[in-house]
Order: structure tokens, then C-alpha cells, then sequence
């Protein structure tokens, strides 16, 4: 909804305060739904006006409504008294959620048929046996059937509530290990498709899992995976932190010579990231090596190995200039149990450092204020309460405006939805094509991740205008999920919904959009689609996609090397010039050389 000025917004607010003194309810209801859609002014008047708004509603007799407002306020015994139809059942349930008091949610969750829903409230709740009995129920339900990837998560909550009561237990360990075996076969079908936001959460799940059984194996699986897919986003402090998170757990098993290596991956990835931490890291991994080496002695193996540690460990201590720790590693080796021949060439190597001096300085670490708290989500919950609103608009809104880890400007957004529903609901109009294109503006406005669901099934509707509706919503949704519905709006029926995929392809430009730009470059036929990718590439102003549009100019002729010079002039990145340079010394075509020479007197000339 376009932003008023503000004198337009207080003459709005004195008309609707009038009206509703003179007892005008359904004239000031208007004025207030045109206030409420201002979403962006200050929270006391905002709030004022919600109050006003309630207060109407009640007198219009639309209870449900007032109890929507009221929920958002947090005014838990007003929305209580206003939500008491037989169609409330999930809203009062939502309204004990916000209040925390989960037991009472997951008894009304489970009246409004929402067994998912009532689960997790008894997750929340530490119901012990009952969570048990309500997964249980859940794992055998018939939607789950053809589901994997939801099948997967109901018997991983299963298994987790079953070892919650019997760390033992066999039934745990069996619903576990039936989860690990459909994440798997799910993750290779998501990695296949492309989908590799999706099999990330596998990845996620697989970790997990690899804690709560003990077991090494998936655990690594899980992490390597995770650090694979989250370097190809370029997320770089995500990787970072994965990597810390999975390191400190290979220590805490003693599995030295994982963490050691593990040490020296993020070494060498922060290096090419350009971030300052690769030489604490080479620090660490060398005296990582060097536990290593000691390890291996007292465990009495084969010689060699503990060899191999303390030669990784000189070559890190030697990569940051800390000679005296080369000089020490080395007698090491001289004093291990090894032919007379090698114990004396070590013990003249470390004489070689006697004399030198040691240039290594405390290397920064990677700070505690860069570590994301949404790192690790609860997806294994998320995912399935997902699937069981299946994408609902009115429920997706419910669970957003009286949840305060929104923002507050997400949650009025989330009441415009339902207001907007509930108007149409009062008009029985809910079906009808306006009311569903307009549905899909409110869920793009909401610019947050629980809107995509509705939007998929929206997308799925038999009217063009609809489809089309859904796929220009997705240009405010920064969310690689997003390119899910538009490629496959790229390939509709409809030329109009087509056009809308080119609206969201340019307004989707974000780091991790990255990879799935490429991909719609690289696989699709018509030119307009590949011209607007690159258009988007050229907006996200990395390194990598500067790469990309390099790759794109040399390999590309008439508009579209037009149009990759042009994504190209527009990147403001300084570390994008050296790449331009490096390949204007070697390009041999004199067109694209001529180009990429022009771009540097231009663009990148100071």
C-alpha cells in the first residue's frame, strides 16, 4: 500500500475519529483499515488506531475480527472474549501459543485439528509420553504417504521424543534411523533439481541427528554438507561459524586429526574470502597436529602417522612465520621412533632456526558479535507445521501478528492479510479472481519467508491473472525458495505470467540469489530471460558475480554482451577491478578486450 503524506494521514485520522463519534461504524472502519495500512508510522499511534479499530469492529459485530486486533496488541482476555465462535478454535489456540501456556494450545490444537500444531505446543510444554503418543500418530498419518522429506521430519520428532523418556530405547533408535535413510534419498533428489536450499535443511536435520544418536559419521555428513552448500551461497560468516561449531565438536570427541584439518579448511577458505582470520586458524591447526602426533604415539600407532602430523604442523607454523615453533616441532620429529638416518635430518633442520626470529603476531579470531543467531533452526518443527496449514493464507498470517519475533511492521502486515480476508469472508467473495490477486500484494508485502507457501498455492490456481498476481509478489521476497515458482512461471502458458517472472528475475538481487540467477542464465532458451539474469547479477555486487558477467561478456555476442557490459559497468566493488584487469592482459578477442578496456578507463578509473 503506497505511503501517505502526513498531513493525508492526520485528515484521515480526524475523519475516522469523527465518524466513529457520531456512531458512523462502517464509514469509520473504512478510514481506519486506510490508516492501519500506513505500516510504517510510529507505534503509539498506530496503536491508537488499532484500539479505535477494535472498538468498531465490535459494534459492527464482527468479533473475530476485533479479536484478530487484539491478538496483535497482546490484549490476551479482550481477544479471548471475541474469539468464541466454532470457527475459532485455531485462533484461541494461537492465542494460548503467545501466551505460552502450551499445554492449553495443544489441547486446542488438537480440537481444531491441527495435530502438528498440538505436538509442538507439547514440545513446548515437556509432555514427555504424550509428545510421544502425538508424533507417533503423526509419522502413520495418510498425507504423509507420497511426503518423504515430511515423513523424514515426523520420524525424527518421533525418535527425539521417544530418547527424551528412554535414552535406550529401540523404537527411538529405529524412527531415527528411519529419518536418516529418507533425508538422504531426499537431499540427492533436491541437489538433482537444483533445490539446494532444500536439501541444506536435510544436511541441517542429518547434523542433528548425528548429535543426538552419537555418532560421528552423520554428524560430519551433516556439517561438511551444510559448510559445501553455504560456500556456494558466499555466505561467508555462516561458513565460518559452521566451521567453528563443527571443529569444537570433533575436539570434544578427541578427533584431533578432523579438527586439525578442519582448521586448516577455514584457514584456507578465509583466505579466499578475504577475511583476517586464516592465520589464527593455520595456528590452531598446527598445534592441533602437533595433540595429534602426541596421540598417536601414546596410542602406540604406526610411527608414520604421528610423523605426518608433525609435518603438517611445521608446514603451518611456517606459513605464519612462527619459527620457534618450527624449531620445536621439528626436534620433535627428531625424537620420535624413526631410523637413525630421518632423526638426524630433523635435528638439523630445527638448527636452521636457532638464529631466526619469529614474525608471528596474535592473529584476530573470528569475533563472538559475527556469529548468526538463526544459524541452527528448528526446521524439523517449521517445515511440518508448514505442510499442515498447506498454505493457508489465513493461518500463515494468524501465526505471524501476535508472534513478537516479528517486526512489528511484518506483524501489522500480517493483520492487513487477515483483515483483508476477513472483509472478504463478511462479503463471501473469498474465491472470487480480485480478491485472490489482491491476497497475493499483501503476502508479497509481508517480505518474509512464511508468505511463500500461500504464494506457491496461489501460483497453483487455474486463472492467469492469479498466477501472474503470485509471481510479482515474489520480487519483495529475498528468499532463494522465491526462484522455485519462477522458473516455473518462466515456462507458463500464459505470456502475461511470463512477464511477471522478468518483474520478480529484477527485483530479486540479493547475495545467495547468486546460484539460482546463473542457472536461469545458463538453462534458459529465450534471450529476454537470460538478459534480464544477468541485468539482476550485475546488482548483487560481489566478487563472484563479477566473475560471472566476465564469463558472460567473452562468451556472449550482441544484446547480451550488451547486457553483461551493462551489469558489469554497474558493480561498485574495488575487488571486482584486478579480475577485470587480468582478463583485459589475456583476452584475445579484440571486441571483448576493447570492451573490458573501456570498462577500466570508465567504470573503475580513479
Amino acid at each position: 500500500m503506497a505511503r501517505r503524506t502526513f498531513n493525508s494521514i492526520e485528515s484521515t485520522a480526524d475523519q475516522a475519529e469523527i465518524l466513529a463519534g457520531q456512531g458512523r461504524w462502517a464509514e469509520a472502519e473504512r478510514q481506519y483499515r486506510e490508516l492501519i495500512g500506513q505500516t510504517h508510522v510510529i507505534d503509539y499511534e498506530y496503536d491508537d488506531w488499532l484500539r479505535r479499530l477494535a472498538e468498531i469492529y465490535r459494534q459492527l459485530g464482527r468479533r473475530r475480527e476485533a479479536g484478530l486486533v487484539y491478538l496483535y496488541l497482546h490484549y490476551f482476555d479482550l481477544a479471548r472474549a471475541q474469539l468464541g465462535g466454532a470457527d475459532d478454535g485455531a485462533l484461541r489456540a494461537r492465542l494460548r501459543e503467545v501466551e505460552k501456556k502450551w499445554a492449553e494450545a495443544a489441547t486446542d490444537y488438537e480440537a481444531a485439528q491441527l495435530p502438528v500444531h498440538a505436538a509442538v505446543a507439547l514440545e513446548k510444554a515437556k509432555a514427555g509420553a504424550a509428545c510421544a503418543r502425538a508424533w507417533e500418530a503423526i509419522s502413520r498419518h495418510p498425507g504423509l504417504r507420497d511426503r518423504d522429506y515430511e515423513a523424514a521430519l515426523a520420524h525424527f520428532n518421533l525418535g527425539l521424543a521417544l530418547v527424551a523418556g528412554d535414552a535406550s530405547s529401540q523404537a527411538a533408535r529405529k524412527a531415527l534411523i528411519e529419518s536418516q535413510r529418507r533425508l538422504e534419498q531426499v537431499a540427492d533428489d533436491f541437489e538433482a533439481k537444483g533445490e539446494l536450499e532444500r536439501a541444506f535443511d536435510c544436511y541441517q536435520i542429518l547434523l542433528k541427528l548425528g548429535k543426538e544418536l552419537g555418532q560421528f559419521e552423520n554428524l560430519a555428513e551433516g556439517y561438511v554438507n551444510c559448510i559445501r552448500v553455504l560456500r556456494e551461497d558466499n555466505l561467508k560468516f555462516y561458513v565460518l561459524q559452521y566451521y567453528e561449531d563443527f571443529i569444537k565438536l570433533t575436539l570434544e570427541r578427541g578427533e584431533l586429526h578432523a579438527a586439525a584439518t578442519l582448521y586448516q579448511e577455514a584457514a584456507e577458505y578465509a583466505a579466499r574470502a578475504g577475511l583476517p582470520y586464516d592465520r589464527r586458524y593455520q595456528a590452531k591447526a598446527a598445534e592441533t597436529w602437533v595433540r595429534c602426533a602426541e596421540q598417536f604415539v601414546r596410542d602406540g600407532l604406526p610411527v608414520a602417522m604421528a610423523e605426518n602430523a608433525l609435518l603438517a604442523a611445521c608446514s603451518q607454523y611456517s606459513a605464519i612465520g612462527d619459527y620457534g615453533h618450527v624449531r620445536s616441532t621439528f626436534e620433535k620429529l627428531s625424537d620420535l621412533d624413526l631410523p637413525d638416518r630421518a632423526k638426524k635430518r630433523f635435528a638439523t633442520i630445527a638448527t636452521r632456526y636457532v638464529a631466526s626470529a619469529s614474525d608471528a603476531a596474535e592473529a584476530p579470531g573470528f569475533p563472538d558479535y559475527l556469529r548468526q543467531q538463526q544459524a541452527y533452526g528448528e526446521i524439523w518443527f517449521a517445515d511440518l507445521l508448514e505442510w499442515e496449514l498447506g498454505g493457508d493464507p489465513f493461518g500463515v498470517a494468524a501465526s505471524v501478528v501476535g508472534d513478537l519475533r516479528y517486526p512489528n511492521s511484518i506483524r501489522r502486515r500480517a493483520l492487513v492479510v487477515l483483515l483483508t480476508l476477513g472483509d472478504a469472508r463478511e462479503r463471501k467473495i473469498t474465491a472470487e479472481v480480485d480478491t485472490l490477486v489482491h491476497l497475493a500484494e499483501l503476502l508479497g508485502e509481508l517480505q518474509s519467508y512464511v508468505a511463500l507457501a500461500p504464494l506457491e498455492r496461489l501460483y497453483a490456481h487455474a486463472d492467469p491473472l492469479v498466477r501472474r498476481a503470485a509471481v510479482r509478489a515474489l520480487r519483495f521476497l529475498y528468499f532463494k525458495r522465491s526462484f522455485a515458482i519462477v522458473r516455473k512461471a518462466l515456462a507458463d502458458d500464459d505470456l502475461e505470467v511470463r512477464k511477471a517472472a522478468l518483474v520478480a528475475i529484477a527485483g530479486l538481487h540479493f547475495p545467495h540469489a547468486l546460484g539460482p540467477l546463473a542457472r536461469i542464465y545458463r538453462e534458459s532458451a529465450d534471450p529476454a530471460v537470460r538478459e534480464a539474469a544477468l541485468e539482476s547479477i550485475g546488482k548483487i555486487q560481489t566478487v563472484e558475480a563479477g566473475e560471472l558477467l566476465i564469463s558472460a561478456l567473452r562468451q556472449e555476442d550482441g544484446p547480451l554482451r550488451a547486457a553483461a557490459r551493462a551489469a558489469l559497468a554497474a558493480i561498485d566493488n574495488a575487488d571486482v577491478l584486478p579480475i577485470v584487469r587480468q582478463h583485459h592482459e589475456v583476452e584475445r578477442n579484440p571486441a571483448v578486450r576493447e570492451i573490458l578496456g573501456e570498462l577500466l578507463r570508465r567504470t573503475w578509473s580513479t
